[in-house]
Order: C-alpha cells, then sequence, then structure tokens
C-alpha cells in the first residue's frame, strides 16, 4: 500500500485536525509494537486483520484448533519475527499459551507493524483464551539479566553456625595428600592440609594452630559455642601418715555462647567476639564463690585482612604452644594431679607450657593486644604485647609484658616455639616511713618452650612439647617470702591418638579414637634452711582415652588418668622433719560429654 501526500490540501484546518486525529490514535499503537510485549499483542491482531483481508482469505481459511496444533508441530523450525525474537518458547511440561496463527503465515516485522497500527487497542472478536495470562510469564531477556546494576546491593545480612569445621580446607581431608600450596591465598590454598584427626585433640585445638578463626566470608553475624558435663572419681593415697587421702566424687559443667559479628569486604574485615560462659563448679574450689556462675572468656576486637594479618586488641588467649593430647583437660582433676593436703609447704606443680600470656589477662584493668602475620600460607606469627594493671585501687600492680610466637605448619608436620616475659610493679608504693615513688617491688617471669606435632591423617597424630619458666621475686618490704616466690617450672610431655577405624580398615568404627599421654614437671625454688637443698617438688601425669563421635555431634570422651607427686621441703632434711618429704599418688576416672555448636 502506498500513500501521497498533497501538500496543497495541507493547510486547511480540517486536514490539520484529521491529521491531528490519526497522529493520536496510532500512537498507541506505535508504542505497543515497539514495547517488549507487541508480539503477544499482534497475535489477536493480526488474526482480526487477516479475517478483514478477502486476499488472506482466499490464501488460506482460518485454521481450525486441530489444524492449528499441527501446523505448531510441523512448523516449530521456522524462524521467528524479529520483533518477538526474545520470546522464550514454552517449557517441558509447560501449557502452551492461547492458540495463534501458524509461523508460516505470520509476516515480517515490516509487513505486521502496518497491521497492528490498524488494529484497535482492544479486539472485541479476540478469542476469550488467548486474553488468559499464561500460566508462567516468559524468562526475561539474556540481555536484561547481564545488565548490571545501577545501585550495589547492600550486603548481605545473615547468620552463619560455625564452630570447629568452619575453617573450610582447614578440617579434616580424610586423604593422604598432607602438603600446602604455598603459591595460593584463602582458606581453599590448605586443599590437604589439616589440623588434626577429625575429632581429635589437634583438631580441637582452641587456638586453631594459629588460623584466623572464626573465618568469615561474608558480612554477618556468627554463632557457636559448646557445652560439656564431667562426672568424675578420683582418690588420692598420701604416704604420710599425719596427712589423710581423699576419695572424691565430683561432676562439673561448662557451657559458653560464642557470638562473632563481622563486616567483610574482599579479603578486608571487621570482628568481634564474645563469649558469655555459664559455669558448674569447677576444680579450683573457689571458682564459684570468687567469680560466680556466669562470666567471660573472649571479649575482643580485630580488623585485618583474610590471611594476610591482623590486629586483636581485648581478652583472649594466645596460641597454643603446648599440648596435652586427649586428657588433662584444663579443670580437670587429671589436669590438677595428685595435689597436696592444704598442710603441705607447697603444692604440686602444674605443668608449664609457656602458659602465662597464653591464658586470658586475669586483672580488672588487664588486657592483650595482638599482631598476627601470615607468610606463604604455611608460616604465622604472634606478636602478642599485655599491658595493664591487676585492679583498679591501691592493691593494683602495673603488668606489662610480650610473648612472641612462630608456627611453622606443613599439615602433616607443625613446629611451634615461643618465649615469653611479663614485669609488674606496685601502683601505689608502700610506704615505709617516708613517702616514696617506688618502693623497690618487682616481679618477673619469663620462659620458652615449643612443640613438635606430626598428623597422618586419618591414621595417627602425635607430638612432643618442652618448656621452662622462671619468676624472680623482689621485695624489700617482705625479704622472707622472696626466696619462695621466686621459682623455676620446667615440663616436658608427649601425646599420641589413633583412629580405629582407619587402622583397622572398619568403617563402622571410624568416629573411635583412642589416646594416651604423659608430662613430667619440676618445680624448685630459691628457699632453704641452712645447707639444705631447696624446696623441691616432681609431678608425674599420665593418661589414657577413648572417645566416640556419637552421630557427629556428641563427643563422649572416658579419661582414666594416673599422677604421683613427690614433694621435698628444704626444711625436711632436718633431722626429725623428714616425714615432710612425701609422695601423693592418684587414680582417676572421668566421663565427658560436649556438644559443640
Amino acid at each position: 500500500m502506498a500513500f501521497a501526500l498533497d501538500m496543497s490540501h495541507m493547510t486547511s484546518t480540517h486536514t490539520r485536525s484529521v491529521l491531528r486525529s490519526a497522529a493520536v490514535c496510532l500512537a498507541p499503537a506505535i508504542i505497543l509494537v515497539l514495547s517488549p510485549v507487541a508480539a503477544e499483542a499482534k497475535k489477536p491482531a493480526a488474526a482480526e486483520a487477516k479475517k478483514a483481508k478477502p486476499a488472506a482469505a482466499k490464501k488460506k481459511a482460518a485454521p481450525s484448533p486441530s489444524d492449528t496444533k499441527k501446523a505448531k508441530t510441523a512448523d516449530k523450525p521456522a524462524v521467528v519475527p524479529s520483533s518477538a525474537a526474545w520470546e522464550a518458547p514454552p517449557r517441558e511440561g509447560e501449557t502452551p499459551p492461547a492458540p495463534s496463527p501458524p509461523a508460516a503465515e505470520t509476516k515480517p516485522a515490516a509487513d505486521s507493524a502496518p497491521a497492528a497500527a490498524t488494529a484497535p487497542a482492544e479486539s472485541p472478536a479476540a478469542p476469550p483464551q488467548a486474553e488468559q495470562p499464561p500460566p508462567s510469564p516468559p524468562p526475561p531477556p539474556p540481555e536484561e539479566e547481564t545488565l548490571p546494576a545501577l545501585i550495589p546491593p547492600a550486603p548481605t545480612q545473615y547468620v552463619e553456625h560455625l564452630g570447629p569445621s568452619a575453617y573450610p580446607g582447614n578440617g579434616p581431608s580424610g586423604g593422604r595428600s598432607w602438603w600446602p600450596s604455598p603459591l595460593r591465598w584463602g582458606p581453599s590454598a590448605f586443599p590437604g592440609m589439616v589440623r588434626g584427626l577429625s575429632g581429635g585433640s589437634l583438631w580441637l585445638e582452641p587456638s586453631f594452630h594459629g588460623l584466623q578463626w572464626p573465618y568469615m566470608t561474608k558480612s554477618g553475624v556468627g554463632i557457636s559455642g559448646s557445652a560439656w558435663v564431667d562426672t568424675a572419681y578420683e582418690e588420692i593415697t598420701r604416704d604420710n601418715a599425719s596427712v589423710a587421702n581423699t576419695t572424691l566424687y565430683l561432676q562439673q559443667a561448662r557451657a559458653v555462647l560464642r557470638v562473632t559479628p563481622t563486616y567483610v569486604s574482599g579479603r578486608f574485615f571487621i570482628q568481634a567476639q564474645a563469649e558469655l560462659v555459664a559455669n558448674g563448679c569447677q576444680t579450683n574450689g573457689t571458682y564459684c564463690a570468687d567469680s560466680g556462675t556466669v562470666n567471660t572468656d573472649d571479649l575482643w576486637l580485630r580488623v585485618g585482612h583474610w590471611n594476610i594479618w591482623d590486629l586483636k586488641v581485648g581478652r583472649f588467649e594466645g596460641w597454643e604452644l603446648y599440648h596435652t593430647g586427649m586428657g588433662l583437660d584444663i579443670n580437670t582433676i587429671e589436669r590438677r594431679g595428685a595435689w597436696a593436703a592444704p598442710s603441705s609447704p607447697f603444692k604440686s606443680p602444674d605443668y608449664y607450657g609457656v602458659s602465662l600470656l597464653h591464658d586470658r589477662p586475669q586483672g580488672i584493668g588487664l588486657g592483650y593486644a595482638a599482631l598476627h602475620g601470615y607468610i606463604a600460607n604455611i608460616l604465622r606469627i604472634e606478636l602478642l604485647a599485655e599491658l595493664g594493671a591487676t585492679n583498679v585501687d591501691s592493691s593494683g600492680q602495673n603488668v606489662w609484658g610480650g610473648r612472641p610466637a612462630a608456627i611453622l605448619d606443613l599439615g602433616w608436620v607443625k613446629l611451634k616455639a615461643g618465649y615469653e616475659y611479663e614485669k609488674r610493679t606496685h601502683g601505689t608504693p608502700t610506704l615505709t616511713g617516708a613517702k616514696v615513688d617506688d618502693d623497690g617491688f618487682r616481679q618477673t617471669f619469663e620462659g620458652y618452650g615449643g612443640a613438635v606435632q606430626f598428623v597422618f591423617d586419618p591414621y595417627v597424630e602425635f607430638g612432643g612439647n618442652i618448656a621452662r619458666g622462671s619468676q624472680t621475686y623482689t621485695n624489700p618490704q617482705d625479704a622472707a617470702s622472696a626466696s619462695k616466690s621466686s621459682f623455676t617450672t620446667t615440663s616436658v610431655g608427649g601425646f599420641a591418638n589413633l583412629r580405629v577405624g582407619s587402622l583397622a580398615r572398619v568403617h563402622m568404627l571410624d568416629d573411635l579414637l583412642l589416646g594416651g599421654g604423659v608430662n613430667w614437671t619440676t618445680w624448685y625454688d630459691g628457699y632453704r634452711v641452712g645447707s639444705n637443698d631447696v624446696d623441691y617438688a616432681g609431678h608425674l601425669q599420665l593418661f589414657g582415652a577413648i572417645q566416640y563421635l556419637l552421630a557427629k555431634q556428641l563427643f563422649i570422651k572416658v579419661v582414666l588418668a594416673y599422677a604421683r607427686s613427690d614433694l621435698d621441703p628444704s626444711a625436711s632434711h632436718d633431722p626429725g622433719n623428714g616425714a615432710m618429704n612425701y609422695s601423693n599418688t592418684m587414680f582417676s576416672t572421668r566421663l565427658r560429654l560436649m556438644y559443640l555448636y
């Protein structure tokens, strides 16, 4: 069809009015043609246009529903008009849209545009089924999916379940690839590197061998924690007729709720952590009376880049450098060992494992700051500083110290070493008549030690430790106690854990672990009577353990322990004081149920 416009008639008012009316009528049709739903709108309009054209009716009569179905099947490979190129075909099993003329009779976009333009906006003769919406809208064009958002979405906020497995790639591999790749970053850089046997003591090591735990890849809040209940029995025999023996039944419990809000942008992160602790009364007798049954473990802030560096400030534990295995857990009866009677001049010594600044700071105004560095995925460094006061009144002592530590972790072998130093002075000097700024009180402690650990997953893990620490006490106001408060402690020990199922090749026993360990500690101070030897104590601790992980969730562990402490006070070497030199022997059994979440 062709149109010729005579410009001589364009000047009349009637003609201009007609053209304006035509433009107004044609505008919706033009917009409809250019819109994304033009294809759906043109189908009924094209059908009405074909019915109105005699030429089209002569070529082919309107198809019946059965003919339409056949035509759709036959013309499936036909080219779709360009104006509807974005429309996806019906999915398999999906109800097709309302019947439409065969694709073979669909005119190109250039010919169909005028037909759509001449069709009214709403066609009363359109088939009823064409007005019904399809069962599901067609998918958007591929171009729309790939368009970038003009405004970046807000970071996803979520709550993540943490726990010991929250560091992917550094959990149990269950395989035999024990060497890490020093050329890759992130948790995936440790595909075969293991913390230890899954569920074993190295796997549960609280500092995660220096790894940045909790590791979170998105902004959100991490929730984790633990709960355990111990039921135990011990008996202590003392080979001194004047000191009573001990038989003790004990149950104690502890639960921790850990909350870790985290902001993450790429590898940069800001993180905080608080641990709320609910205590059953534990073995250091006055613990509940002094601290109450609810208190705090961790309370810190940390900022850094994942697997590069971070700075942590607040209350937390330093990296572990002395590992005891599946026994000698903190605040347990086998950890306390063969303790001496209250009448003894000194107690049986606890082991020393570069642990003065490993443990959380004790004091109202005392805290830590630690800078961590991560080099080539295998070397981790901690520079921990201690600063503050033990109390904020006149009894408070000013404290400062440091603890550098390093861990070389090759997966199958881990080397750990560290040194610590602490110094204390009086915040308010003790007056001796005249006012002084310094009363001469000094208490210094320094120690060092290290460990080597081997992990051959999933079969066995074992290791050894050695550490030595000394305290020097100077107090001009109380010279008598100075020698007793200056002492040296040396500890050496080892452990081994094995997985029964892997060694016996019995899959149903894969969650069964056996473990054992030994620890020997010597302690002596600077106090002596006359020419006698100084005060001395030795403490031997052994244990065996069996553990089963029920439903991959509940740890059930039984620990059998033996301990012997030898007490040799300097005064016992005087005539008539031989009874002061005696030994304590302990046997104990402990059942622990522990759940990590």
